[in-house]
Formats: C-alpha cells, structure tokens, sequence
C-alpha cells in the first residue's frame, strides 16, 4: 500500500505552472509582469505557488513566500525579514537560523545596508509605529535587490487581508513601491476574486492592467478522471467509479486527493487489488458522514464560522433551502416565510463570503460537496431525532447507494435524451455560460430527430418551440470539422420555418475554422465546459463521454 506524496505528485496547472516559471526568469532579463493568481479556497492555488518555488533553483532569483491570512501586522513584518534574509543566506551557503537577530547577525558583514534598514525597522515596529514600519518595509525589497544585484519574486497568498492591518492606504502605498521596484515581481495570490478583483481594478488602481490575472478553476471533468488515475496508480478502478467521483467531488483538487488517500488505506486494509462500490460508499461514509472525518470536520468549522452572527439561524435556512434545489429569491421566500429583504441581505453577505454565487437570478451553493453534506448530512443531523442507535447511518449508506445507482442509469442514457431533459428546465432565464450570456427559452414542445448531413451521414439533433420561436440544437460527441459545419447550414436553409436559435453542441468542441464560421452565421456553439455548467447549474450529474 502506497500512500500518496502531494509534494512530489503534484498534477495538472502545468499550464499556469509555466506561466509562472516564465514570468519569474523575464525577471532576470528585465520582463516584470505582476500577477494576480485567483480560485476558491483550497483549490490547490498554495501547492501551486509552493511547486513554483521548488523547481525554481536560479542562484540570482529568490522567493518571498507570506500567507496573510488571519494574520496581523507583526506576523507580516517579521516573516517578511526572516523569509528574506533565510533565503538570501541558502542561496549564499552561509548558516542558517529560525530567529530574526541571529539572521541579521549573519548577514550583516554581507549586506550591510539591508540590516541596517531592518534594525531601524524594528525600532519603529517596537515603538508601535505601524504606519511608518509599513512604509519602510515596502522599501526593503529594492534596497535589498540594490545591494546584492539579485532578483525578488514576492509572493503574497490572501494578499487581501492586509487591508485587516488598519493601515491607512495600505493598498495605495503597496501600488507606489511595486511601481518603482523594477526588480521585484509581485505575484499575489487570493480565495475571494470578487474582492481580489475590485482591489486590483480600484484600490490598486495604478497597476490596473499591470497584473496578470490567473483563475484556478476545479479540475475539468478528463482533467479529474486523470488526478484519479494519478493517484490511484497501481490501484484498479472502474471507468464508472471514477466518473462518479470526479462528479461526487466536481473536480475539486482537496476533496479528490483526500478521497483517493482512504481509497488507497481501505485497499490495503481489505487486501483488495481492485476498488468496487462498496469501497468507495465506505471511503465517503468515513469522510463524510462521520463527525470526525476530514471532509465532515471541514465542514463543521465551516458552519462553525457561519453561525457565530445574529443572523445563523437564517443563514442556515437559506443554504439548507439552497441544498434542497430552491435556487430563487421568491422560491426561499415562500419557502422560508420571510421577508424578501431578508433573504436578500443574508444572500449578499454569502456572496461576499464566497460560499454562494449567482448565475442570472438562480443561487448555489458553490461548493457541491459542501451542499450535498448538507442536505444529506447536516440537516438531518439537526432535525431528525435519532430514535434507533445507527438508522441515520443506514440511511445515509442507503441514500449514497441510490446516487451511485442514479448516477450510473443517468451517465448510460444517450446525449440528446440527457440534454432533451434538460431543455424541459428551462423558464426564460438568462444565464452566463464560460464567459457569455445567454437567454434560455421556456420549452413547450420538444423533440429529438435525426438530421441528415449530406450522403448517409446522420446527426442526432434536438427540436424545441417556444412563444418566441423555435430552436434547432445539433449533437456530437466527436469534434465538428467545417465540412460538418456546412453540412448543418445547409440543412438549416431548407427547415421552414427557419428556427429562431440554432445551438451547435459538440463536446470535443469545433475545429478553428468550423468555429469562425458558425459564429459568423451567428450560431451558438457550446462545448462539454458550457454543458456542464448548465447541468450544475439544474442540478443534474455532468455529462460523461
């Protein structure tokens, strides 16, 4: 039984990895370009930053690397100085040492004007001169890269939460120095990019455009089935068991690693050589539903953090409502029996806290697993009495058992059924889909066909009519060439009458000049990212292919 190394099998990002890698050598050759990386907490944006620094070994760049949050300023100031001063003397080969005075100790005789500022530094933090140690510690980067000829990558991870540090314009001032700094790059790092953003754009408003943003999103569905595969290896696992996972986790890079790690423990508990089913509803049992498991006590501090204000009792309501498929303002609060005001400031301070969106005017609950913990877990856990020792547990066992069933009966039926079914829920609602808004007709007639492409060739197509005219969508699973596409058109000019909409849906999406085209005839094109978003968003199972 191998358990899994996350810092040596580290997967995916290669893409952003090697932006990163890029933008830190530019560096050197005297390329700056800041970046802001963005993504939901514990989407694997700190095991990124942290693979970035191991495999960058170059004698005259060095890493800064500060988490800020629920810090404060004194934590900020003396982890900024140590981090320094650690680093510049191991690329040195001089020795090291964890306290701050015996760094500058040793450094001193090197870089003499860099302790010299860190010591007047520290008169200033000790007489309780915040806003001038500030102002003085954002100095220290160019000194220090002035004195040894070296580049900083400074790396500040929830780089929002220096505004807890009641500091006046204490992002303005950051601005100023990174301005002026031409050999330090600033790569910041944050899990609330709503805020992030309206930071960059505003209280940073004089590096607008300067920072490249960077959005981690949750693995895509192949990219999931692969982190499973990468941490099972030398453990077998069903094609269908893996796709019910990555669905179960929604590409979340936590949850599956932590998944695969009891996956891995149960095998070599049960001498299995293979997982089946009942491993997998075990591994879930354990992590979910028991109180102690890791997933379950993340998110107990969750609800924990949630419930300590005035208004728990609603907040809870709401997302339980929001877990049941309630996804409306008026559907919670008719639900709810409150005011309409109510929900929608309880609402407002979920969206800022990042644990609900808004797509059009449905609300989820970001975290799938967190909503299915609690509709399953939570709420039950609360409301029900448990007046037989072990039934909630049977009947979670059981109630998992039905979703792996469902999900397996769901994932066999054909595309155009799946997306048919899904055109049955849509109520004119207008939603943002990878990017772009769509409007979303009500359906009151819908048919699958096939649609003949020139000779012999046949697509499976979707027919639907609405009040505002009627909509032609095309399927395929394999990617869409522009012979394809011209098959399709010519087929549209002969449909009378002419539908209103026409939605190309490929999964492996269209060749560059198959694209061009259809939007140029003004088509719709979705691929499996716009699917799926749809399917999340009606709270159905992905699309596997």
């Amino acid at each position: 039984m191998n358990l899994i190394d996350f810092d040596c099998n580290f997967y995916g990002r290669r893409d952003v990895l090697d932006i990163l890698k890029k933008r830190a050598m530019g560096l050197k050759e005297g390329y700056r370009q800041n970046v802001a990386l963005l993504g939901d907490r514990y989407i694997g944006k700190t095991s990124l930053l942290y693979r970035l620094m191991s495999q960058m070994d170059d004698p005259d760049v060095l890493f800064v690397y500060l988490d800020l949050e629920g810090r404060d300023f004194n934590y900020f100031c003396i982890q900024f100085i140590k981090s320094l001063l650690y680093n510049y003397l191991k690329k040195k080969s001089l020795p090291l040492h964890e306290d701050l005075k015996l760094l500058c100790q040793e450094s001193r005789s090197s870089i003499p004007r860099t302790v010299f500022l860190v010591d007047a530094l520290e008169a200033l933090r000790a007489q309780g001169k915040t806003f001038e140690a500030y102002h003085m510690l954002l100095s220290l980067p160019e000194i220090f890269s002035q004195e040894t000829g070296k580049s900083l990558v400074l790396i500040f991870d929830e780089f929002s939460a220096l505004e807890n540090f009641q500091i006046p314009e204490v992002f303005a001032e950051l601005g100023k120095r990174i301005m002026t700094q031409k050999n330090c790059l600033y790569i910041v790092a944050s899990s609330l990019r709503a805020k992030a953003e309206g930071i960059l754009a505003e209280k940073l408003s004089l590096l607008f455009g300067n920072f490249e943003v960077l959005v981690l999103d949750s693995f895509s569905f192949s990219e999931a089935q692969g982190l499973i595969d990468h941490n099972l290896n030398g453990v077998k696992i069903g094609l269908h068991l893996k796709n019910f996972i990555a669905d179960f986790c929604f590409g979340h890079l936590l949850y599956m690693n932590i998944l695969c790690q009891v996956l891995i423990y149960l095998s070599g508990v049960y001498a299995q050589q293979e997982i089946y089913a009942p491993l997998v509803t075990n591994a879930i049992e354990n992590l979910i539903f028991n109180r102690w498991g890791i997933i379950s006590r993340h998110f107990e501090l969750g609800i924990h953090e949630l419930t300590i204000s005035k208004s728990a009792s609603l907040t809870m309501s709401i997302l339980g409502a929001l877990a049941q498929g309630k996804h409306k303002i008026g559907e919670l609060v008719e639900g709810l029996q409150v005011k309409s005001s109510q929900v929608v400031l309880r609402m407002s301070a979920l969206q800022d806290a990042n644990i609900v969106e808004r797509n059009g005017n449905y609300y989820h609950i970001k975290d799938k697993l967190f909503s299915y913990w609690i509709k399953y877990v939570y709420k039950r856990r609360t409301q029900v009495i448990d007046v037989e020792q072990g039934l909630p547990r049977k009947q979670f066992k059981e109630e998992l058992g039905r979703a792996l069933n469902d999900f397996s009966v769901v994932a066999r039926r054909d595309l155009s059924v799946r997306v048919s079914d899904l055109m049955h829920k849509f109520d004119n609602e207008s939603f943002v889909l990878c990017g772009r808004r769509y409007k979303l007709n009500a359906f009151r007639d819908i048919k699958i066909l096939k649609l003949r492409i020139g000779t012999g060739n046949f697509f499976d197509a979707i027919s639907a009519d609405s009040p505002e005219g009627g909509w032609l969508v095309v399927l395929k699973k394999d990617p869409v060439q522009e012979r394809d596409l011209n098959g399709i058109l010519d087929e549209i000019k002969k449909l009378e009458p002419k539908p209103l909409r026409c939605v190309i849906l490929s999964l492996n999406g269209l060749d560059e000049n198959a694209r061009v085209r259809a939007l140029q005839e003004k088509l719709w094109v979705w691929d499996e990212n716009q699917l799926n978003c749809l399917m999340h968003l009606f709270d159905e199972p992905i699309i596997v292919r």
